[in-house]
Formats: C-alpha cells, sequence, structure tokens
C-alpha cells in the first residue's frame, strides 16, 4: 500500500486505502470492462489527480498481470493478437485483460514492467486499410464510400482529416502509437521488426516463457513495403509525424 507524503484528508486516505494494484482487473467474463471495484476507485482517485498525481492524466488500452508484474499498452494492429495468445497459452494471468481507453494508477504499478510494441507508420496504416477497409467495412462506409476506400489512398485522404492523437474519439487502428503508449512511463519499447528479440527480452523481464510464437494476426507480419505510391508516403508521413520523430522511423 502507498500513501501521500502529505498529510492526507479523510478522503483522500479513505481512497489511498484503497490503492493497491492487484485491485486493478477486469471482470470475470468481460475482458473489456474494468470491475465495479475498480472503476469506484479510479473514480475516486481521478477526483484528485491533479493535486496527487495518483492516476495518469490520459487514458491507455491496457493489459495487466499482477502474478508477472507488468503493464502492456496494447498498440493496436502491432502484434496484439500474437503477445497475448502467447501469455494465455503459457499460464501468464492477464488480470486486466482488455481494458479501453483508462486511465490507471501510475504510483501502484511503480515496480511493475511497463512496455509496449509499435510499427514503422506506413507498414502499420496499411496494415489496418487491408484489415479493416478491403477484408470489412469495420469504419461502416456507405456502399459507394467503401468501394472509393478500396484506393488505399483514398482512405489516407479519409483518415488525414480525423485528429488521430484524440483518444477517445479515434480509432484505436488508426491513432498515433505515440498517443497509444504512457512515455513518462513506459520502461521498455520494443519494435515489430525486431519483434522476436524483442519479446524474448520481455518475456525474460516479467519472468514468462520466451519461446518462438506463431503470429496470430496475418496482417502483422511484413518488411517494408516499396511498392506505395508517393502520395501514400507523403500522406501518412504528414498524419504521423509524431511517431517518426518519437521512434525514430
Amino acid at each position: 500500500m502507498r500513501r501521500s507524503r502529505e498529510s492526507p484528508s479523510p478522503r483522500t486516505a479513505a481512497t489511498a486505502e484503497t490503492l493497491f494494484p492487484e485491485g486493478f482487473r477486469t471482470r470475470e467474463g468481460d475482458r473489456f470492462k474494468l470491475t465495479v471495484e475498480a472503476q469506484e476507485t479510479l473514480g475516486l482517485l481521478a477526483e484528485q489527480a491533479s493535486a496527487g498525481g495518483w492516476v495518469s492524466p490520459l487514458g491507455y488500452n491496457l493489459t495487466v498481470s499482477h502474478s508477472h508484474r507488468f503493464v502492456w499498452y496494447r498498440v493496436a494492429k502491432v502484434a496484439t493478437r500474437t503477445i497475448r495468445h502467447h501469455f494465455a497459452s503459457h499460464g501468464v494471468s492477464l488480470d486486466a485483460d482488455h481494458a479501453m481507453r483508462v486511465r490507471y494508477p501510475t504510483a501502484a504499478f511503480s515496480d511493475y514492467l511497463k512496455f509496449a510494441f509499435v510499427r514503422d507508420p506506413l507498414e502499420r496504416f496499411v496494415s489496418a486499410w487491408q484489415d479493416k477497409v478491403v477484408n470489412m467495412n469495420y469504419f461502416k462506409f456507405d456502399e459507394t464510400t467503401h468501394a472509393r476506400m478500396q484506393v488505399v489512398e483514398e482512405f489516407a485522404r479519409w483518415t488525414a482529416e480525423h485528429d488521430l492523437g484524440r483518444v477517445p474519439g479515434t480509432d484505436q487502428h488508426l491513432a498515433l502509437q505515440s498517443r497509444l503508449i504512457d512515455l513518462s512511463s513506459v520502461d521498455f519499447v520494443g519494435r515489430l521488426e525486431s519483434f522476436d528479440r524483442d519479446f524474448a527480452e520481455v518475456c525474460d523481464r516479467v519472468g514468462a516463457p520466451a519461446v518462438p510464437t506463431r503470429p496470430q494476426n496475418q496482417t502483422a507480419p511484413g518488411g517494408r513495403r516499396d511498392d506505395v505510391s508517393d502520395e501514400l508516403r507523403e500522406l501518412v508521413a504528414g498524419m504521423y509525424r509524431r511517431d517518426y520523430q518519437i521512434f525514430g522511423y
């Protein structure tokens, strides 16, 4: 249990009393939602966030294991199915399995490994287009628009009209990777391009088996595309400029 160094008010003390990492978990039978108790605790902590720094100022898509003491910031279209399948297949309990856009108690996880994986923004965007537009009408375009969006440049022009740093508000498959990761707290950022090596390091650090993984998402693997147009490269470079700058792609 962790307490504020300042003398807390009775309400603050009652809130701090409930701040323990094992209480942060998703519901049994619903891996997308936090338990009622966790939601109530976060709500109380959020009231004091600006003063005490108890919770992250922004919400993230999180998977948490208390047994292996890690927080994984999930970045859509970057081997998320592969990572989850590996953990689930090797006895790693996922207590907060698929929490979406939640603010979390940063102090409670100070000694947990916090990690994420990123990917070349161009590769990630093309993968999202192939999976969510070509293979399905995930964005629910009308028939005429969906036909037009089969051209990746058209989809890029549509995407460029959105604020990709606004979460919630932007679909997780298109949002900036740098917005999906708590950059002030993350301990390790791996890359899809060196996934086997980087994920083996994560497994070693959290005490999970580091064995070869079979990709669960067929659009995840792949090297840099050389057959994309200059227009697409320019559009993606503009939309994801912050990702290119932060992650060095």
